[in-house]
C-alpha cells in the first residue's frame, strides 16, 4: 500500500513540478506540498507559507517554522494584534526530504538546532552555528512572542514535522528515539510547554491531500422564521454550531470565515464578556445577550429541523464564533443546550455578495483596509484579469477553495508589486513590500488606484509572469528561486520594460500598451548579467536597495540609450500622515506654522525656512505640517507633487517634478 501511495505523491509532484508550482527543482515542489497539506487546517495564502519557509542554507536543518498565536499566524510583530491573556503559542517546525525513507541525520541536525536556537540567554552574536537571516528572524518572532505574553502564561506547544515520501511503518529504532529525545530537549527548556514529534510520509500526505475543504454543510436547529425566499433567522444550540464550524479533527473551519474582514481580536473585552456568559449556568439564554452570526450562502433548503446551505461563508461573528469555538473545545459542557441568532442571506450575485461583506462588517471600528476587498477598484481589477484567465485572489483563497488552478493565481502583494516596480518605479520598494502597506488608506490608493488605465492591470501580470518565466531559466547557485523571484524580479521587469519603451519616464498609458510579445529569456538574462554587473560595485547586495536600482538602471539607460533614469525611486508610495508627533506642539504654533506656509507646491527646505521665522526646529516645522494635513488644511506633498485625499495629483512643480508619469491626472496648479 506505501508503494501505491509513493507513486500517488509522485503523480501530484509531476503535475505541480510541470506547472513549476513553486519551480522545476523537485525538492522545492515538495516541500511547499508538505507545508501546504500539513498546515492546511490554518487556511494560509501562499505568501503566509513563504513567510515560513526557510532558505535552504544555513538552516539548521529546519525548512519551515511557523509561530501560531491563538491560531493566528505570527508574520509581523509590529502589525500583530496580541492577545492580553489565555493565549496559546503553538509553534510548527519542518524538515522536508524528498528522499524515500526517514533518515536520522536530519534529527541529529535539528535536535543540535533546536539546544542552541531556543536558548534565549544567548544572542544572536553568540550562537556557535551558522544560521540563515529566515531562521534568525524566525526566532526573533518568537522570542518577541514569549516575552510579550509570558507575563500571561500562555499554553506553549511544539509541533515537529518530519516529511519525507518514506513509509511511516518503517521507521528505525534509533530515528523514533532521536524524536523523542528532541521533545525532552525542547520541553526542557520552556515551562508550561508540551512538545510532539510527527512523521509525515507518503501515505499521510496522500490522506491530508484527500482531506477537501467542504462548504456545502447541514445546521440543525431549534426555531426558524423565513423572512423571504432569500434570507432565514434561526435559533442554534451552541453545540450543533460548534460543530458545524468545526472539521472531523476537531478544528476551526477557518475557510469559513475567508469573507469575514476582521480576524480573531482575542481576549478584548467584549470576547471575555461572551466567555464569562458562555461559563455561567445560571446567565440567560445566549442569543438574548449577543448579536448573532450572519452567514451568506449561495442556497439554502430546510428539510425538518436542518438546513442545508451550499457555497457557505460566516460574514459577520467571527469574534462570536472563535470564542464559542474555544469554550467547547477546552472541554466545557456548560451552555451546550442554549441557543445562538443565526441569520441566513441567500445570494450568488457577487455584487450583492460584497455589499452584504461590507454592511454586515460596518457596524463597529474596523481598519478601513480591511474592507477594500470589496472596494470597486478591486472588482474591476478581478473582471479584467479574469478575461486573460487570471484569478485575482481579492479574497483571501477564494480562487484555491474553489478549485482553480493555482498557477494562475494573482494576489493583491502580488499585484501591489508589480505597480509600485514597473508604475512607481521603485523596484527596491516593491521587493521588500508587504501587505500591511494597505491599512494606510494613502498608500493603498496610491497603489490601487482608479487612475490608472484599467488596461494596465493585465499587463503587470503579464511582464510579471513572463519575467518569471525567464529567471527559472537563470542559473542561480542552490537557493529556493521563491525567494529569487522576489527579490529580483521587480528590478529585472523594470530594466526589461524600460528597455522595450525606450525610456523609464514612460507614462501609465505606454505601459497599458506594451505589446503582448513574449519576453524573451534573452531580455531576462541581460537584463540579469546588468545586475550581476552592479553587483561587483556592492559587494555582491542580497537584495536591490534604493542606490543599488539606481546604479543599475543609470547602466542600462547608458547601454541602450534610455531616457529619464532619475524617474527610478524617485515617487514611492506617500504615507497618510500622522498628528500622534504632533500632540505635544499648540494649536496656536500649528496656525503660526500654516500663516507661513506658501500656497502648494513649496520648494525643498520649506521646513528650514519657516523655522527661522517662528524661532524653532524644522522638526516641529514638519509635525506641524503633518498636524495641518491631517486635519485637512494642506495637501500631502511628495517631490514637488501634490496629492489631495483621494491620491490625485492637483499641483505640480514645474521645475522639479517631471510631468510625463503624471499626464492623466494632473490638474492646474491651485
Amino acid at each position: 500500500m506505501a508503494k501505491n501511495d509513493v507513486i500517488l505523491i509522485d503523480g501530484l509532484i509531476d503535475q505541480r513540478w510541470s506547472q513549476l508550482i513553486p519551480s522545476d527543482r523537485r525538492d522545492e515542489v515538495f516541500e511547499l506540498l508538505a507545508l501546504e497539506e500539513v498546515l492546511k487546517a490554518y487556511d494560509l495564502t501562499r505568501e503566509e507559507i513563504e513567510s515560513g519557509w526557510i532558505d535552504g542554507r544555513d538552516d539548521g536543518g529546519i525548512d519551515g517554522f511557523y509561530i501560531f498565536i491563538n491560531g493566528h499566524l505570527l508574520d509581523d510583530v509590529e502589525d500583530f494584534v496580541w492577545p492580553r491573556s489565555n493565549a496559546s503559542i503553538d509553534v510548527w517546525l519542518f524538515t522536508c526530504k524528498h528522499h524515500s525513507t526517514f533518515l536520522q541525520a536530519p534529527l541529529d541536525s535539528i535536535l543540535v538546532t533546536i539546544q542552541e536556537l531556543f536558548d534565549f540567554s544567548r544572542s544572536d552574536a553568540q550562537l556557535i552555528g551558522s544560521y540563515s537571516d529566515d531562521l534568525l528572524a524566525a526566532r526573533a518572532r518568537f522570542y518577541s512572542a514569549y516575552r510579550r505574553l509570558s507575563l500571561g502564561r500562555p499554553s506553549i506547544k511544539f509541533n515537529i514535522v518530519y516529511t519525507s515520501r518514506g513509509d511511516t511503518s518503517e521507521i528505525g529504532e534509533s530515528v523514533v528515539a532521536r524524536a523523542r529525545q528532541i521533545e525532552a530537549a525542547i520541553v526542557k527548556l520552556f515551562s508550561n510547554c508540551t512538545a510532539r514529534f510527527g512523521f509525515v510520509g507518503a501515505s499521510e500526505l496522500v490522506d491530508l491531500h484527500r482531506k477537501g475543504k467542504t462548504f456545502s454543510l447541514d445546521l440543525p436547529f431549534l426555531e426558524h422564521l423565513a423572512t423571504g425566499k432569500d434570507s432565514y433567522v434561526l435559533l442554534v444550540r451552541l453545540e450543533d454550531y460548534w460543530k458545524f464550524v468545526s472539521d472531523e479533527d476537531g478544528n476551526l473551519r477557518r475557510y469559513l470565515f475567508d469573507s469575514n474582514v476582521r480576524d480573531y481580536l482575542g481576549p478584548t473585552e467584549v470576547n471575555e464578556d461572551i466567555a464569562r456568559s458562555l461559563g455561567d449556568s445560571e446567565a440567560p439564554d445566549f442569543w438574548w445577550l449577543n448579536n448573532g452570526v450572519t452567514i451568506l450562502a449561495t442556497s439554502a433548503t430546510i428539510p425538518g429541523k436542518t438546513i442545508q446551505l451550499q457555497d457557505i461563508q460566516v460574514v459577520n461573528g467571527l469574534q462570536t464564533t472563535e470564542t464559542i469555538f474555544r469554550h467547547f473545545r477546552q472541554g466545557s459542557t456548560v451552555s451546550r443546550e442554549r441557543a445562538l441568532l443565526v441569520k441566513i442571506l441567500v445570494s450568488s450575485d457577487e455584487q450583492v455578495r460584497d455589499r452584504i461583506i461590507r454592511a454586515t462588517n460596518n457596524q463597529s471600528l474596523v481598519e478601513i483596509a480591511a474592507l477594500h476587498a470589496t472596494d470597486k477598484i478591486q472588482r474591476d481589477i478581478e473582471e479584467i484579469l479574469e478575461r486573460e484567465n487570471w484569478y485575482y485572489e481579492r479574497r483571501k483563497n477564494y480562487f484555491r477553495n474553489i478549485g482553480k488552478p493555482s498557477a494562475r493565481f494573482v494576489t493583491p502583494i502580488y499585484l501591489a508589486g508589480a505597480v509600485i516596480s514597473l508604475l512607481r518605479k521603485h523596484p527596491a520598494l516593491s521587493a521588500r513590500l508587504k501587505s500591511k502597506f494597505m491599512r494606510d488608506q494613502e498608500s493603498y490608493s496610491h497603489v490601487f488606484s482608479p487612475l490608472f488605465p484599467i488596461e494596465v492591470w493585465p499587463v503587470l501580470v503579464r511582464v510579471y509572469k513572463q519575467v518569471e518565466n525567464g529567471m527559472t531559466k537563470l542559473p542561480p547557485p542552490k537557493r529556493r528561486r521563491e525567494r529569487f523571484f522576489k527579490t529580483w524580479r521587480p528590478l529585472i521587469s523594470l530594466l526589461v520594460v524600460a528597455r522595450r519603451l525606450k525610456t523609464f519616464a514612460y507614462a501609465p498609458n505606454d505601459l497599458a500598451a506594451l505589446s503582448a510579445d513574449e519576453i524573451s529569456d534573452s531580455e531576462v538574462a541581460e537584463a540579469f548579467r546588468m545586475i550581476n554587473e552592479a553587483q561587483a560595485h556592492f559587494d555582491r547586495t542580497k537584495e536591490p536597495n534604493q542606490s543599488f536600482a539606481q546604479v543599475c538602471c543609470s547602466l542600462a539607460a547608458e547601454k541602450y540609450a534610455l531616457a529619464g533614469p532619475k524617474e527610478v525611486g524617485r515617487w514611492g508610495i506617500p504615507k497618510s500622515p500622522s498628528v500622534d508627533s504632533a500632540q505635544n506642539l499648540s494649536a496656536g504654533f500649528v496656525e503660526r506654522v500654516d500663516a507661513m506656509l506658501p500656497k502648494q507646491p513649496w520648494k525643498p527646505g520649506i521646513h528650514v525656512h519657516v523655522a527661522g521665522k517662528v524661532a524653532c526646529t524644522p522638526k516641529e516645522v514638519t509635525q506641524a505640517i503633518q498636524a495641518l494635513i491631517a486635519m485637512g488644511k494642506r495637501y500631502s506633498q511628495r517631490d514637488g507633487v501634490v496629492y489631495d485625499t483621494d491620491g490625485k495629483v492637483i499641483a505640480v512643480d514645474e521645475e522639479r517634478a517631471s510631468a510625463a508619469p503624471y499626464a492623466e491626472t494632473k490638474a492646474k496648479p491651485a
